[in-house]
């Protein structure tokens, strides 16, 4: 009994003494979070103090300080080094400062306010990170830095370029350049997609955005807005679409052991946003094809195989395929399913003809980024052949073992046959019937 007591004892013993240690070690990780978030808190009241004296210390210091929207540890302790972190007690921490001139104006920001410059101030926001934060929010302090009434509104000019995204907010961090008579500063959209520039020399200006895996409404990866007349305490406003681009993946497809026609008949992607008609065309190499960049439109893309104007489903009565919205930065796959054909080619008296390959060209060409026949396959033993095409009215020929054209019933010579009429809309499922029909070669 005395082993057994000991045994119990100890065990107890040994549960109080990992509660409390951990209990321990919980208050000295948070005593630890509590001292690095007053540390930080310090540091932003430092760097703020820091940009007051510099910001009231000359005429040129509200100029100067506003000539660039985001520096990162701009002013290090003493033995440190400007730009790297700043080094206090065994932690790391990170100063980022931001500013951005608030020209008097009627809006929210000075993206979206009047013309006149009649009060200017600097907006100054301070962000501090540290390693091993566990979680914990970064400090944020903010401050509006106002100079005397009348000091900079009659020698200076402002330039806000508003960056939009697909979303229709603002979006921030994008990078604008403006290129003038003084330079060709580059200043970061804020949070709000407004980026400001302050000027002191008077001229015409050029704003541009141009950042790796974003592109604009009409899918370019930049763009450029010249023309901007600046005058001393003016206030110019300049607004761009952007935001990272999209991406679609389209992959053929067709019902069970149907073929694919080669060369494929490229494909279509629709979205009422596309300028000028709507909708754009692309040759296809492989199965698999991506488009990319793509505006990442918010109600998405509708795509289907074929070019031709006869493909577009809505040409035949139906709806087209349900749009795929992609998010920006995103991809999304896309299955392009062609309507199933089932084609026999046989003699008059109905013997099958082995070895006859058929060919496809559209009824109606318009649209047609290529007139290229496609090749549906070779018949098998039977005579058969199983193919698919996208949507429409289609012509076919075909050709003998040695790759003569043949005549078809009642001696009209090909491509006038037609009769491919009722392909349905090239979402066509797999549980759809195919299309059959007889060629009878004379």
């Amino acid at each position: 009994m005395t082993i057994v007591e000991l045994l119990v004892a100890m065990s107890i013993f040994t549960l109080v003494a990992l509660s409390l240690a951990y209990t321990l070690q919980m208050a000295l990780l948070s005593t630890r979070d509590d001292r690095n978030r007053v540390q930080a808190a310090n540091l932003a009241a430092r760097e703020l103090e820091i940009v007051r004296n510099d910001f009231g210390a000359t005429t040129t210091g509200p100029a100067t300080l506003g000539a660039t929207s985001t520096v990162t540890n701009p002013h290090p302790l003493p033995g440190g080094t400007s730009g790297q972190p700043l080094h206090v007690d065994g932690t790391y921490y990170t100063v980022v400062r931001h500013v951005e001139w608030l020209p008097g104006g009627t809006g929210t920001s000075p993206c979206d306010g009047g013309a006149a410059v009649r009060y200017p101030s600097l907006g100054v926001n301070v962000k501090v990170t540290w390693n091993a934060m566990h979680g914990t929010n970064a400090i944020q302090s903010n401050t509006i830095l106002t100079p005397p009434k009348g000091t900079l509104n009659t020698t200076m000019a402002f330039v806000a370029v508003k960056i939009v995204g697909a979303s229709g907010s603002g979006l921030g961090g994008v990078p604008v350049t403006l290129s003038g008579p003084g330079g060709s500063p580059v200043v970061v959209s804020a949070d709000d997609g407004c980026a400001v520039f302050s000027l002191t020399t008077m001229g015409t200006y050029a704003a541009t955005i141009g950042t790796a895996g974003y592109v604009t409404f009409d899918g370019q990866p930049g763009a450029t807005k010249t023309g901007i007349a600046v005058t001393a305490g003016s206030l110019q406003q300049v607004n761009f679409t952007y935001d990272k681009s999209a991406a679609l993946t389209a992959v053929f497809a067709t019902d069970g052991e149907h073929g694919l026609p080669t060369p494929l008949p490229g494909l279509t992607y629709f979205n009422q946003g596309l300028v000028p008609l709507g909708n754009r065309s692309a040759a296809t190499a492989a199965v698999s094809t991506t488009l990319s960049p793509l505006w990442p439109f918010s109600d998405g893309y509708s795509v289907w195989a074929g070019t031709c104007r006869q493909s577009d489903p809505t040409t035949q009565g139906h709806s087209r395929p349900t749009p795929v919205v992609i998010v920006p930065g995103g991809t999304a796959t896309e299955a392009l399913e062609m309507a199933p054909l089932s084609i026999d080619v046989t003699t008059m008296t109905g013997t099958p003809l082995v070895g006859y390959k058929v060919f496809a060209t559209p009824s109606d060409p318009t649209g047609c980024t290529s007139v290229t026949p496609l090749a549906l396959g070779t018949t098998d033993a039977t005579g058969n052949l199983l193919s698919s095409l996208p949507g429409g009215i289609w012509n076919l020929t075909v050709k003998d073992a040695l790759g003569n054209y043949k005549t078809l019933e009642g001696g009209v010579l090909i491509p006038a046959v037609t009769g491919i009429s009722n392909l349905a809309t090239p979402a066509l499922s797999v549980t759809d019937p195919e299309t059959s029909m007889t060629l009878r070669v004379m």
